[in-house]
């Protein structure tokens, strides 16, 4: 079953071309007006209303698939071709840790790069959490630096400053050299304003990055009942219909710039106003986002573990759980917040970044194929051992006794022997996990001493 049909996309999809051609919507970047009025839009003053014609042409040279360059060719991740591409926590400035909630710094940051170069399910640094004790000025360059030494895997850029683009290219260069921009490198997401507007930063982001080649990700996170209407169908409509403009953006730009298909909307609260993400709306509202995104032929990214609880308790395990599942079940290709958020979208937990982690390679291993042969039947191993007669001790039992290895953080134990482990909870163990993780934690050893030399001047000097 799903939560749409496919009269149900078209419908959504006609709806959002009725708004860009009847309503429009409003463009504060003066140099993207040109463009899309030089190729045919309709411009009066700060609004653009797109025609049929303009997103079909945009479809046509939108790639469905791309790879994003690592530092070396096993780190190249491919978006829209497989298994999904999974990173943390995105953009908090807050951190739960064992004392309670509290602004976080550098020091945070450079754990959270640790785990994630440790974890072995996400591939990519999502910006856990804001070093706010860097001045703003230098963050950026700071930020960088952490990422940068800290891990090997690919990191998403912060670019709601020109100054955040500028550093991430500077950094690109210094790592990839001149011509880094000759395949895709950079993981950046650029976020809309509800209901239906680009902001001027987010416009020259988007030009930026598409006359480079690299890959063009809106996020639309409109608000059910605030900045959309409160139907989930009306909220599909307004959040189609804002990267239906970016879609032809980027591809006036530069025809068949990658273009990730972004939808984090959910519900606002009609007591307080705040955004949702724990409520099962959102995991409605992912399914056919990615079904939409998917209908035009486009990689679509969607959220994970996402909760609007406090602490790693158990209604972030199982809003977490149940969120990623949608997710991964649906097929989105880039998964941002896979690992480690909190409080809608607010805080960050290194507790819970390892409980997600482990979640994640749970969801996949349920998701993956039953083997069926002459070797996982077992019939000539039953009729060895016949009706009544015990397995633990047979061949068959050895060779696959270990396929199924220990949970790093589930108990798995007897409640004796639980109790007198000392009856610790999930989110003590997780926490004992996260301390081994930095105990043992190694920076990568990739870049040449030139390299880093380079860096330092450029981040921290």
């Amino acid at each position: 079953m799903t939560v749409i049909d496919t009269a149900g996309l078209a419908r959504v999809h006609d709806a959002a071309l009725r708004l860009l051609a009847e309503v429009g919507v409003v463009v504060l970047e003066p140099e993207a007006l040109a463009l899309l009025a030089a190729h045919g839009a309709a411009v009066e003053g700060q609004r653009v209303r797109l025609d049929e014609r303009l997103v079909a042409a945009a479809l046509a040279t939108a790639p469905a698939s791309y790879t994003v360059a690592g530092r070396r060719a096993e780190r190249d991740l491919a978006v829209g071709a497989g298994e999904a591409v999974l990173a943390g926590a995105s953009g908090p400035a807050f951190i739960i840790d064992r004392g309670g909630r509290r602004h976080g710094v550098l020091a945070d940051v450079r754990d959270a790069v640790a785990l994630t170069h440790q974890s072995a399910n996400v591939d990519v640094y999502g910006q856990a959490i804001g070093a706010l004790d860097v001045p703003d000025e230098r963050r950026p360059q700071a930020v960088a630096y952490a990422c940068t030494t800290g891990t090997d895997r690919g990191w998403r850029v912060d670019v709601t400053t020109e100054l955040e683009l500028q550093v991430a290219c500077d950094v690109a260069e210094i790592v990839f050299g001149a011509d880094w921009h000759d395949r895709p490198r950079l993981w950046i997401v650029i976020n809309s304003t509800s209901p239906l507007q680009l902001s001027a930063e987010a416009g020259r982001a988007l030009l930026r990055l598409a006359r480079l080649g690299q890959p063009v990700c809106l996020a639309v996170c409109a608000m059910a009942g605030t900045t959309a209407p409160r139907t989930l169908a009306g909220v599909l409509a307004v959040q189609h219909a804002e990267l239906l403009v970016g879609l032809v953006l980027s591809q006036v730009v530069r025809p068949g710039c990658p273009f990730l298909y972004g939808a984090t909307s959910s519900l606002a609260s009609m007591r307080t106003g705040a955004l949702l993400m724990g409520v099962p709306e959102y995991w409605a509202l992912t399914e056919a986002a990615v079904a939409l995104g998917h209908s035009l032929g486009l990689p679509v990214r969607a959220g994970g573990a996402l909760t609007d609880a406090h602490v790693p308790d158990a209604q972030a395990g199982a809003e977490s759980a149940l969120a990623l599942e949608a997710t991964l079940r649906t097929g989105a290709d880039f998964v941002l917040h896979a690992a480690g958020i909190l409080s809608s979208f607010n805080s960050f937990s290194p507790a819970k970044f390892v409980i997600d982690d482990e979640l994640i390679g749970a969801l996949r291993a349920a998701r993956r194929p039953l083997v069926v042969d002459d070797e996982s039947l077992a019939v000539d191993v039953l009729a060895a051992v016949g009706p009544g007669g015990t397995l633990l001790s047979h061949n068959h039992t050895r060779r696959h006794a270990r396929a199924n290895g220990p949970s790093a953080l589930m108990n798995r134990e007897t409640y004796e022997a639980w109790l007198a482990a000392g009856a610790d909870d999930l989110a003590a163990r997780a926490w004992r996990r996260v301390d081994e993780l930095l105990a043992a934690y190694e920076p990568p050893d990739d870049l040449d001493a030139v390299t880093l030399r380079q860096l330092e001047a450029y981040c921290l000097g």
